[in-house]
């Protein structure tokens, strides 16, 4: 082993020893000193994908994932205009700081900037687009070495550095990398020789997580790829069925200053109006109700996909369209029992209505409850988490049934029963059916948040199946 060995470990050692670990932070580096080669795409960093121009993409989907500082590099030519186009989109983080360096050492200076007070390296490249959840990998990665992503034999542009690995890059005052390709050839011949074999997770991506932009073509492929990606997994049949109306929507919406928020509001305005059409009673009334009703659940979708779609997910909107989904239930289920009573005379349906909004509400707090102890500063991420855990509890006839039968208070479906309903002038059968059955949700619900708030995994690990260590 080289003598030099024990000097890296020391230094290194030395400098976490003076830092506490708390002061270290996950360091971006975004890779934006790569301009297009298509005449039709004059600069494809600043291409709009998703309404947003492609680097301001990957600068907020980092953010997003988790980066604490954001270090861009662009070249000395074009940088000043990238700099004034982002500028003007107001969008960008107080974090980000900017370096115009050539490109034939941008890695090594970019790393020399980040690495004294960097926990990891992130190294981007900015002229392409990815999946979210490859933005996650890369943030939540603590591993010894690098991990790169890549695809077909070849990195997709996306490679995490460890800090020991980062420091050791800046002592090679002698290295000029310019490329992640620059990068992975110094790590095979350099490091590997010099100090012994360094572990690199090569972790695989297929070809529809990602898209590099060179050409207009490109940017089409990487505009379908990005529908594709609003898509849930969580997404029933009836929710990949609003999909096929709300997507086009949310694209028209994306070209105006319209926030996810307001969209949130507008849709829950639209719930109100069909509780009132309920409440008015009558058979033409209850369905025009019900069509508002199925309005109501696609525009649903729309304030999430304009929130992925111009990167602005928040807590906050998370938590206004779950109370906005609430609030929809209210507004149904009282309206149509309102207008039982109005067109039949029978008070008895006071008496469901009223166990079906006792059971809805118990519900409701159950599920936030819920909500915060199963995912946690990820309220996005509930519904995923907790089917996982109802199937893993599936011998239990509380999780069994939660289970399978969870659909059909989920707002992409409910209103197209209720349209059915609606339809055969039987809106009596949700309001009884309903007075049973949100009455056992909140058992369940409060089961739930008994048998499923266990501590979780720490996140970020890869697992075996999705990473694969191999000695450069």
């Amino acid at each position: 082993m080289s003598t030099t060995e024990p000097e890296i470990m020391s230094e290194g050692t030395t400098t976490q020893n003076h830092q506490p670990a708390a002061s270290f932070s996950r360091v971006a580096v975004i890779l934006a000193n790569q301009p297009g080669s298509d005449p039709d795409l004059s600069n494809s960093l600043l291409a709009a994908v998703g309404a947003l121009p492609l680097v301001l993409r990957t600068i907020l989907s980092a953010k997003s994932a988790g980066a604490d500082r954001i270090i861009v590099i662009v070249d000395p030519v074009s940088g000043p205009a990238i700099r004034r186009r982002l500028a003007s989109t107001r969008r960008l983080p107080d974090s980000v700081q900017w370096l115009e360096v050539l490109p034939e050492s941008a890695i090594s200076i970019a790393v020399q900037r980040a690495a004294a007070n960097a926990e990891r390296v992130e190294l981007i490249m900015g002229d392409r687009s990815y999946h979210p959840s490859l933005y996650r990998t890369a943030s939540e990665w603590d591993g010894d070495g690098a991990l790169e992503l890549v695809s077909g034999g070849a990195l997709v542009g996306l490679t995490v550095l460890s800090r020991d690995l980062a420091l050791d890059l800046v002592r090679d005052s002698t290295s000029k990398i310019g490329s992640l390709e620059d990068l992975h050839e110094w790590i095979r011949t350099r490091h590997a020789s010099k100090f012994g074999p360094t572990v690199v997770y090569c972790q695989s991506v297929t070809e529809d997580m990602w898209q590099a932009i060179a050409t207009e073509p490109d940017r089409l492929s990487a505009e379908e790829k990005l529908d594709r990606w609003l898509v849930k997994p969580t997404d029933g049949i009836f929710a990949r069925m609003n999909r096929r109306v709300s997507i086009p929507i949310s694209r028209q919406l994306i070209k105006f200053s319209i926030t996810p928020n307001m969209v949130s509001l507008f849709t829950l305005g639209v719930s109100f109006v069909s509780g009132l059409y309920f409440a008015f009673g009558g058979y033409w009334n209850a369905l025009i109700g019900a069509v508002l009703s199925v309005c109501a659940s696609v525009l649903d979708g729309c304030d999430g996909e304009v929130a992925r779609l111009k990167l602005q997910v928040s807590d906050f909107g998370c938590w206004l369209d779950t109370i906005c989904d609430y609030l929809y239930y209210i507004f149904i289920f009282v309206g149509m029992t309102i207008g039982l009573v109005r067109s039949t005379g029978k008070t008895s349906y006071l008496t469901w209505g009223g166990m079906l909004l006792v059971g809805a509400i118990a519900t409701f707090v159950m599920a936030s409850i819920g909500r915060k102890r199963l995912s946690g500063q990820r309220p996005e991420q509930y519904l995923a988490v907790w089917q996982k855990k109802a199937e893993s509890q599936m011998s239990n006839p509380l999780a069994y049934i939660g289970r399978h039968l969870e659909f059909i208070i989920r707002r992409c479906f409910l209103p197209y029963a209720l349209l059915a309903f609606a339809l055969l002038n039987l809106t009596w059968i949700p309001i009884c059916v309903g007075a049973v059955g949100a009455n056992l949700a909140w058992i369940i619900s409060a089961y739930s948040v008994v048998a499923f708030s266990t501590k979780e995994a720490k996140p970020g690990t890869l697992s075996a199946s999705s990473a694969a260590a191999a000695s450069l």
